[in-house]
């Protein structure tokens, strides 16, 4: 700042003890002057070109990137900028928060522990910050020197700042001072407090994280939000409390971990703020849910329900505090959550006046909790009324290093003063030989010590990561029904991996169609129109409600992903609930060495045919019966009777003179001297012969529709179509040339066209589409499914009126644009129309999957193939219910939607398709 500032100031500083900091830049831009003021703080000032060599243009808020400027230390910078939007004119704006530094090499704070005399200690800016002087940072100056650094106004009311740090979460106000001279310290208005909506508590400043786990301040590396999924949630409750007369109500915070599961049983920790905080603040400031995701999913602490609640409505009444916790927030929280009713698995901690809070009720009430965690000071020992009971407990003891709670500032003595710090009390504790922990953070009165201290306390201190003890289900899959009224799925399903692999497992996870969306949502229901969901809301299986569907894949990169829990030594488990239909699941398994496979349930494959090892590339697992099921699914169980059909693989002499695998059903009581009609079914991008028979399901619902007498009775053939590189022209002449002659010859089936159906999805269902564009009266039935080319000349086919058509897709199948259109081309359905070609069109609930596959094939074969003459008034499907436990079970197109545009035009299309086929198969 300038001279002219210090001396309005009222204090005149002689030049030897202003700091004047130049080289901040290699630009060698303006130079930084610091002075202190009469207020006590140091003022930064400094030019935006000084701050941001590369002249970027940087939005409202605070920008933070890698540290390239030579002249600073700190590995990253913050840039702040602050746009006023007052109707007075914002003449100058600061910056403050916990951006000042001490050294632990000072000997002012190397000896501060016996002193608690701050006296001299220097403090360093964050352009001083010096990664070779072993520094920290607090949330002010020991000394009343908090350094405040001053925007540099850029444009009209706009101010700009740029610091350099070290990793850590930051807090931060600005001061704005207006031409009236009135002045305000506020929040980033762009980046404001996160708030409680039933109290309007928030955490009093504005919050940004800089670095991460591997590049932070020491102590800061648990505090950082995870990127893999692995995130628990937290929510605020209300409640009565032991204060209320007027049906006031109190809110608390709730912390519950990642894959909440109320069959479970949990610990509880109860967190308390500080004097003139709320329930807000460790939910943001402290970091506590980013800690706790962190740590849990380390498996370095036992799973806990975190509660925080407002000990500032008391009045810091600490007797009445321990009767709202005994009376109000316990009781509720036992009552409505998944916890341990037992004291031992109850901690309580807190910072500062949570600490008093904490030692009153450790000393007092001892027999509340099982662990104590104090913060930040604590209270007079010498009000313990069972010192006995007190040794039987959890207790701990921090603060830090530069701490106005930690010591007294008198020598000696024993008032509670001295007792009730955190120094004396350990060494109270020490003489009366209770057993306790201690230690000091590197920090001052302030968050960075307090995220530490809870670190230390869930990770080190409280219980242990517990192993949930081993089931007696085999490795595989176990599905049995639900007794959980907590999840509407009807079915428990039980994941068991045992890895056999020489690494050392560390991780696993599972994933596959198991996530869900409901029918009611707006983007789910106007996909059609918008050909845009994303915004359709995404749920896990412990979401799961009564009427949703579920999807191969999650609609915007969101797949669920679940994590497995050790339950001994490379044993995973997990249950989930789900409903009725046919799931297929991949484990990723992650090794100590850092290694990640990707692998089918080795105690349940997926079966392949013998001939070539093709198969459908994920394990399957039959959950529910046809009488409980997803909608659309009631076809695909087994039967239970006699009453199944056969399904083999052969192999014939393909266009190209090799020998190439095709998939045989043959009806229930085959018999030669019929004659049978014939279903051909072409799989998608990057699929085979194997997957119609497996994951598609298509014995089973022949079986099913057939003992019903719901269809006429029909081989169908499976045929590997990837082989050919989906060449259109290749593909048709070897059907028509090769595949349907061999069928033809070896099986009795019929030689009318009209007694043949071909069907498929996908790049499948660009094959069907090129089939009617050149084959129409070769068969009597095309299924064109969730791809098409919109573009296809109708005018051209000849016999385009001939076959029966059934064109479908999934509601929110991206490869339904192909009929529908969009806002560059008609799409397949108006061509048609136009020509006054007959055709249906139906989609069904799911995405561009499997689900949504067995769904149409059942319709394609009951509704709208060859009409049979019996049929039963009442059908009998009878799949089984496969409720009762099973080890052994197996699962697509495998396309994945990643960026997948359907393009006009067949050939870009095919090619965009068959990529993202290649990508990712099994939906």
């Amino acid at each position: 700042m300038k001279a002219a500032c210090i001396k309005e100031c009222g204090v005149l500083i002689p030049s030897s003890d202003r700091m004047l900091v130049k080289g901040r830049d290699n630009m060698n831009k303006k130079n930084l002057l610091l002075s202190v003021a009469l207020s006590g703080t140091m003022l930064m000032s400094n030019g935006i070109t000084a701050l941001t060599a590369q002249n970027a243009v940087y939005s409202p808020g605070v920008t933070v990137e890698k540290n390239t400027n030579p002249d600073w230390d700190a590995d990253y910078t913050a840039t702040f900028v602050y746009e006023d939007k007052d109707a007075r004119d914002a003449e100058r704006v600061t910056v403050s928060g916990n951006f000042q530094f001490y050294s632990l090499n000072d000997p002012v704070v190397k000896n501060y522990e016996k002193t608690a005399d701050p006296s001299g200690a220097k403090v360093y800016s964050a352009y001083d910050y010096d990664k070779d002087n072993a520094m920290f940072n607090v949330s002010g100056g020991q000394n009343n020197d908090t350094p405040i650094y001053e925007l540099e106004e850029t444009g009209d009311e706009r101010f700009e700042i740029t610091l350099p740090l070290p990793g850590n979460q930051y807090f931060y106000d600005y001061t704005v001072e207006y031409s009236d001279g009135s002045k305000v310290t506020i929040q980033d208005p762009v980046n404001p407090s996160k708030k409680n909506s039933l109290t309007d508590h928030d955490s009093g400043h504005s919050v940004f994280y800089v670095g991460n786990s591997e590049n932070t301040t020491a102590g800061q590396e648990y505090i950082y939000p995870r990127a893999d999924g692995q995130t628990g949630k937290y929510e605020f409750i209300e409640y009565k409390d032991a204060h209320n007369t007027d049906e006031e109500t109190q809110s608390l915070g709730v912390y519950l971990p990642y894959n909440y599961d109320p069959s479970k049983t949990y610990k509880t920790i109860y967190v308390s703020h500080g004097g003139g905080g709320n329930e807000a603040e460790w939910m943001e400031i402290g970091s506590l849910p980013n800690i706790m995701d962190n740590i849990l999913a380390e498996k370095e602490a036992a799973e806990s329900v975190v509660v925080t609640m407002d000990n500032s409505h008391f009045g810091w009444d600490y007797d009445l505090i321990a009767k709202n916790f005994k009376e109000n927030i316990i009781p509720l929280i036992e009552e409505r959550y998944s916890v341990s009713t037992k004291v031992e698995d109850r901690a309580l901690c807190g910072l500062s006046m949570g600490a008093l809070t904490t030692g009153t009720i450790m000393f007092s009430y001892t027999d509340m909790f099982g662990a104590y965690g104090n913060f930040s000071g604590t209270a007079d020992p010498l009000i313990c009324k069972d010192w006995e009971l007190l040794k039987t407990k959890t207790v701990y003891l921090t603060g830090g290093n530069l701490d106005m709670a930690i010591q007294a500032t008198q020598e000696s003595g024993d008032s509670a003063f001295n007792r009730g710090k955190t120094v004396r009390a350990h060494e109270y504790l020490e003489e009366l030989g209770v057993e306790h922990f201690y230690d000091l953070k590197y920090g001052s009165h302030d968050w960075g010590v307090w995220r530490d201290a809870f670190t230390t306390f869930v990770k080190d201190i409280l219980w242990g990561y517990e192993y949930p003890g081993e089931s007696t289900y085999q490795a595989g899959v176990t599905v049995e029904e639900n007794i959980n009224p907590a999840y509407d799925g009807d079915y428990i399903t039980t994941f068991v991996y045992e890895d056999q692999d020489i690494k050392d497992a560390v991780k696993v996870t599972v994933s596959g169609n198991l996530q869900f969306y409901s029918k009611d949502d707006e983007a789910v229901k106007n996909y059609t129109q918008t050909l845009d969901f994303s915004q359709a809301k995404v749920y896990n299986a412990y979401e799961y409600k009564d009427g949703m569907f579920n999807t191969g894949y999650g609609l915007n990169n969101d797949t669920a992903i679940y994590e497995l829990t050790e339950t001994k030594d490379e044993r995973f488990e997990i249950t989930l609930p789900l409903p009725g239909n046919l799931y297929y699941y991949d484990y990723t398994v992650t090794y100590a060495d850092g290694t990640t496979v990707t692998i089918q349930d080795p105690a349940n494959p997926s079966l392949k045919n013998d001939y070539n090892n093709h198969d459908a590339g994920h394990s399957l697992v039959y959950v529910g019966s046809s009488k409980n099921t997803i909608d659309g699914q009631e076809y695909v169980y087994a039967r239970d009777d006699n009453q199944k059909g056969t399904y083999s693989f052969v192999n014939y002499d393909a266009i190209d003179g090799t020998k190439q695998p095709l998939g045989i059903y043959l009806p229930y009581n085959y018999d030669a001297t019929k004659s049978y009609k014939t279903i051909y079914v072409s799989h998608g991008g990057g699929g085979n012969e194997v997957e119609w028979m497996t994951i598609g399901a298509v014995p089973n619902i022949m079986n099913n529709l057939l003992a019903d007498k719901e269809a006429a009775e029909a081989i169908v053939v499976t045929m590997d179509n990837t082989y050919f590189g989906w060449d259109y022209d290749q593909i048709k002449n070897n059907l028509m040339n090769h595949i349907i002659p061999f069928i033809e010859a070896n099986y009795s089936v019929s030689t009318i066209s009209n007694d043949r159906a071909f069907c498929g999805l996908s790049m499948g269902g660009l094959t069907t589409t090129s089939i009617y564009t050149t084959l129409a009266d070769k068969f009597g039935y095309l299924g064109i499914w969730s791809a098409t080319d919109p573009n296809t000349d109708i005018s051209a086919i000849k016999n385009a009126d001939k076959p029966t058509l059934l064109l479908a897709a999934g509601i929110v199948d991206y490869g339904k644009v192909g009929f529908t259109g969009n806002k560059d081309f008609a799409g397949l359905l108006a061509n048609l129309d136009e020509a006054g070609i007959k055709y249906d069109y139906i989609e069904t609930y799911g995405a561009h999957d499997w689900g949504t596959w067995r769904s149409l094939f059942t319709t394609f074969v009951k509704d709208y193939l060859w009409d049979i003459k019996e049929v039963k008034d009442e059908p009998t499907v009878n799949p089984g219910d496969t409720t009762k436990p099973v080890v052994s079970v197996k699962t697509g197109d495998n396309v994945d939607i990643n960026g997948l545009l359907l393009i006009s035009g067949l050939s870009l299309l095919g090619i965009s398709i068959q990529y993202y086929c290649k990508a990712h198969r099994g939906h």
